[in-house]
């Protein structure tokens, strides 16, 4: 009985080191495998038995489980980095782009435009009756008015590619959402087909929320007693064991005709449940860029790159026409009332020269009264706006704009810096993680050795053994 016992100790003894072997085989495979987490056989002595005579006596050995070095603290930290990075990335691409459409600094941007306009006037000034520099002020204003419009017409236009990458994002997540539900599921599976083979599908299940902070900002991960995890985003439940929640963008608009976009969590007919508030990462950035810096009917009170160009585009309309409505052209008998911008829906997408002076230099109100082509009481009205510390929010022209583009460059400052601090922290994150779940070739190399030579130990025992039950057979003979 007892050398049967032997061989049964001696191929369980075969069976671990191969597990062993196998899994240090593993390792090595994956050393470059993007997610992988190294792993080891847990070894476990297998229960006695009782020998009448001897008393109790060793059975051998298993492999009890199959332990994954991964470490929820540090995915967990990576997560959160990443979130924000990510953001940072996000800002930092949209801010470089309004950079772009503003054209600043260069000799063609806005800021060139609205020193050019104010000048021709000022030298107008000197020249009132003076057709040809009536044209180049009429050709500064349109210009001018050219300017804010394409300027304008840009960052609608960038406002619109957020909300299409916005919603594309949307479709990625939910993707990763049923991904994640689904690797749950094969992890039930899996646990009801073997010990413990899991660890493969919770690498990728962890690559895949990952990634989703990277969209969805901070996400919290609990992991249940049967090794599923739950997932929420902002306080809500977004993956619960193998069910999946579905993101949807949706749009609202204002009496005012301000649109806001928001995600909403929405069940099985589309209809919202809850709109999300996610805190970080490239959702929080969409929202951000299009409710607020690109948004010319801002009312949140925050920086917006589009409210700030509108609002300047209305000053000098209502500025510019307040002296011009008071002029004479060099024709007009009467008070002809004519303004230099059009004052209908003025905003920065329809500022434009007013009908009754585009093309007619004449009709340019510049006099104080009629029939005095010489005077250029308004034509100095008009220049002397380009030093009124009241032309808007406390600030002359110059001033406000050249603080519009400073608040423009700081906010691109600030998500350069924090995405230089998010890298440097990733860098370290990734470093620390590295050292706990990543493969050791020195370590894994002596792991073959060690369990190459269990195997020969244990193939040894059993040739001994055999050997033994082959002398006591022949005993018999």
């Amino acid at each position: 009985m007892t050398g049967f016992n032997s061989l049964e100790i001696g191929k369980r003894a075969l069976q671990a080191q191969q597990t062993g072997l196998g899994v240090t085989s593993n390792n090595i495979a994956n050393i470059n495998t993007p997610g992988y987490a190294r792993q080891t056989a847990i070894f476990t002595e297998t229960s006695p038995t009782l020998i009448p005579t001897s008393g109790f006596i060793g059975t051998g050995v298993t492999v009890s489980a199959i332990k994954s070095f991964r470490e929820e603290y540090f995915d967990r930290e990576i997560r959160n980095n990443l979130s924000r990075k990510s953001g940072y990335e996000a800002d930092d691409r949209t801010l470089q782009s309004i950079e772009t459409v503003l054209r600043e600094p260069s000799e063609y941007g806005l800021d060139d435009s609205i020193t050019k306009f104010f000048s021709s006037f000022q030298e107008l000034a000197l020249e009132p009756e003076s057709i040809p520099r009536r044209e180049l002020a009429l050709n500064a204003g349109q210009n001018l008015a050219d300017e804010i419009r394409a300027t304008a017409t840009g960052l609608s236009e960038l406002r619109g590619q957020t909300f299409d990458k916005l919603g594309t994002q949307i479709g990625t997540v939910n993707g990763l959402l049923k991904e994640i539900a689904d690797l749950n599921r094969q992890i039930t599976l899996a646990q009801a087909q073997s010990l413990d083979t899991t660890n493969t599908i919770n690498n990728e299940r962890s690559k895949r929320i990952e990634q989703l902070s990277q969209y969805a900002g901070t996400v919290f991960v609990s992991i249940d007693n049967h090794g599923l995890a739950n997932v929420t985003i902002a306080g809500n439940s977004v993956v619960t064991g193998t069910f999946s929640a579905t993101l949807k963008l949706n749009e609202t608009i204002s009496g005012t005709g301000e649109r806001t976009a928001k995600i909403d969590l929405v069940d099985n007919g589309g209809t919202p449940l809850v709109t999300l508030s996610p805190d970080s990462g490239e959702f929080a950035s969409a929202l951000k860029h299009y409710n607020v810096t690109l948004d010319d009917k801002d009312t949140s009170g925050g920086f917006s790159v589009a409210k700030n160009l509108s609002d300047l585009a209305v000053a000098i309309v209502n500025k510019v026409n307040a002296a011009s409505v008071t002029g004479f052209g060099l024709d007009d008998t009467v008070a002809p009332n004519r303004n230099f911008f059009a004052s209908t829906s003025i905003d920065a997408f329809s500022i434009d020269l007013d009908a009754a002076v585009k093309g007619q230099p004449r009709n340019l109100p510049l006099a104080n009264a009629a029939g005095v082509p010489g005077d250029n009481t308004v034509a100095r009205g008009i220049a002397g706006i380009a030093n009124d510390p009241t032309f808007l929010s406390g600030q002359t022209p110059a001033n406000y704009y050249t603080s519009f583009l400073n608040k423009v460059a700081n906010a691109g400052g600030d998500a350069q810096s924090g995405l230089k601090t998010t890298s440097m922290i990733a860098d370290q994150l990734n470093a620390q993680r590295e050292a706990v779940i990543g493969v050791n070739l020195d370590e894994e190399a002596i792991n073959l050795v060690k369990f190459q030579k269990g195997y020969e130990a244990a193939a040894r025992v059993i040739n001994t053994t055999s050997e033994m039950l082959g002398t006591l057979i022949n005993l018999g003979r």
